[in-house]
Formats: structure tokens, sequence, C-alpha cells
């Protein structure tokens, strides 16, 4: 009861509610320079909360993320930051408010001990939104392996189509979006204030609908980081686009575990940085 009462009152303090909207409106001057005109209208703007992420009864992080598909949010970031690796330990997950708790079952036995001494449990940033800048190394990247590949032309649709869905961030330009494509079609899409968050509400979605990562494709608006190339390679998902660039540790993660990375994917143009072999190319348009 005291655990609600204080999560309520962390609630209370930020002017938040649980299940608030994604957007909420606000008063703004518009000003025109040339010529020198102002106007005041209301806006819709993107609304942060913080989700509190629980193995058990230990908090693992708190995000401060749209306060949509906070399920999917959890178990995306469980899995997708190596926390994690075996689906079946996962006895089931609870939302109540912001609070999420995956429960394990009971002959599992996950080291707490060594996460609390890593720092996990701290506020991480709709900016940040990941822990790997402060747990170097903590967990193993993986490997991709998966020989899984796909056209030039399906690229494009894949991002057209990703571009088409993403509704609240034409609304309020605040948001990143992810989407994960299945044998083509797309599985899971989501929307949010962070990049890393919208990744992890399409891996967590995907999880909980058993897609087959091997066989998908990772579609997302955010810079493609090393910490956001990791989260694909930890999943064994073979491809990554991107509407936006890579950095330096971004390409060297993907060429060194075996990720295509695609990136600046825009309109009928995009750069393939690595493991180009899983594209199939069109010679005569590309």
């Amino acid at each position: 009861m005291w655990r609600r009462r204080l999560s309520n009152l962390h609630n209370q303090i930020l002017g938040l509610k649980p299940f608030l909207r994604v957007t909420e409106k606000f008063k703004v001057r518009k000003v025109t320079v040339d010529p020198n005109i102002s106007s005041i209208l209301e806006e819709e703007v993107a609304v942060e909360a913080p989700v509190r992420i629980h193995l058990n009864n230990m908090r693992i992080a708190t995000l401060m993320a749209s306060p949509t598909m906070l399920r999917e949010l959890a178990v995306g970031y469980i899995f997708s930051e190596g926390i994690l690796n075996d689906r079946g330990v996962v006895e089931k997950v609870t939302v109540e408010g912001y609070d999420v708790h995956l429960w394990l079952k009971e002959d599992v036995k996950a080291d707490l001990v060594d996460l609390e001494k890593a720092g996990w449990g701290t506020v991480i940033t709709s900016a940040c939104g990941s822990t790997s800048d402060y747990v170097n190394n903590m967990f193993r990247y993986g490997e991709v392996s998966s020989t899984y590949s796909i056209s030039a032309e399906e690229i494009v649709r894949m991002v057209s189509e990703l571009n088409f869905n993403s509704k609240t961030f034409k609304v309020t330009g605040g948001l990143h979006s992810a989407a994960i494509f299945e044998d083509g079609v797309m599985a899971s899409f989501s929307e949010d204030v962070g990049r890393h968050n919208a990744v992890d509400k399409v891996i967590g979605s995907s999880i909980l609908k058993n897609v087959r990562f091997d066989r998908s494709i990772l579609v997302t608006s955010g810079r493609q980081t090393g910490e956001m190339v990791a989260k694909a390679v930890r999943m064994g998902i073979p491809l990554s686009v991107s509407v936006s660039a890579p950095t330096h540790s971004g390409i060297k993660i993907a060429e060194e575990r075996g990720l295509t990375l695609i990136c600046f994917a825009r309109g009928k143009r995009f750069n393939i940085y690595t493991r180009p072999e899983r594209v199939r190319l069109n010679k005569h348009k590309y």
C-alpha cells in the first residue's frame, strides 16, 4: 500500500496521472519575423512519464517514456538490454499505473545483486534511453547469423509504411517511431518520445507475439548509435534500417556482429554501411 501511495505522490509531483494521453494541448505564441506578426494558438505537445520497470520486486530502471504500450516497453527493455535472454523464464507481466513488473518463474535465479552494483535502477531520460554507456560490456552483444535477405524495393516500402503510421509525430514533431516487419509484414509499431523506447516497445510487442526475429527487419526513425544497434543484434535481427544517420560506434558493432545497417533511408535512396549481401539490388533501378 505504501509503495502505491509513494508512486502516486511521485506522479503528482511531476503533474502526471496514470494512463495519460500521448499528447497534451498547450498555448503557444507563434511568431513570424517577416512580416512581423504573432498569434496565440493551442498546439499538441508530446507527453513523457516515468515508467518504472521491476524484475520481481527489484526496480531495474525508470524510463522517461510516452505512457503507452508499457507492458511491451518493459519486456523489450529487459531483453534488448541483455538482462534476460530466455523468453521462457518470465512467468507473467503486470502493470499498475506506471509500474511494470516482470515476474520470473520460481526456479529461475537472476543475479540481482550484480545488477544493483552495476547501477541499474537509476532514472534514464528519453534522450538517453539505455544503460549501455554506464555498464560497458556487462552483457554480450551476441551475433547475427541469419541469412535472411530482402529487395531494395521492399526496404523503400517499409520506410514509407513507417512514415505513414507515424501519425502522432506528424501532430507533435516530438516523437520517434519504430516498426518490426516479419517476412515483409508489419508485426509491431510504436511511437515514443525516446528512440530507444520506441525500439524496446516493438521488440517487446514482437516477443509477446512470438515473432521470428531471424526473419525480421527493424525500421526506425532514430539515430543509429552503438547502443541502438546492440539492441537489434541481441535479438538476432539481421537488418536494421533508419531514416537517420549512423555513428561510428553503431557501424563498428554492426560490422563486428553481423548486422546489416542501413541509414538515411529517405524516398527511394538509402546507404548500406555493413553486410550488403542481405540487400538484393535491381541494377536497372539502383
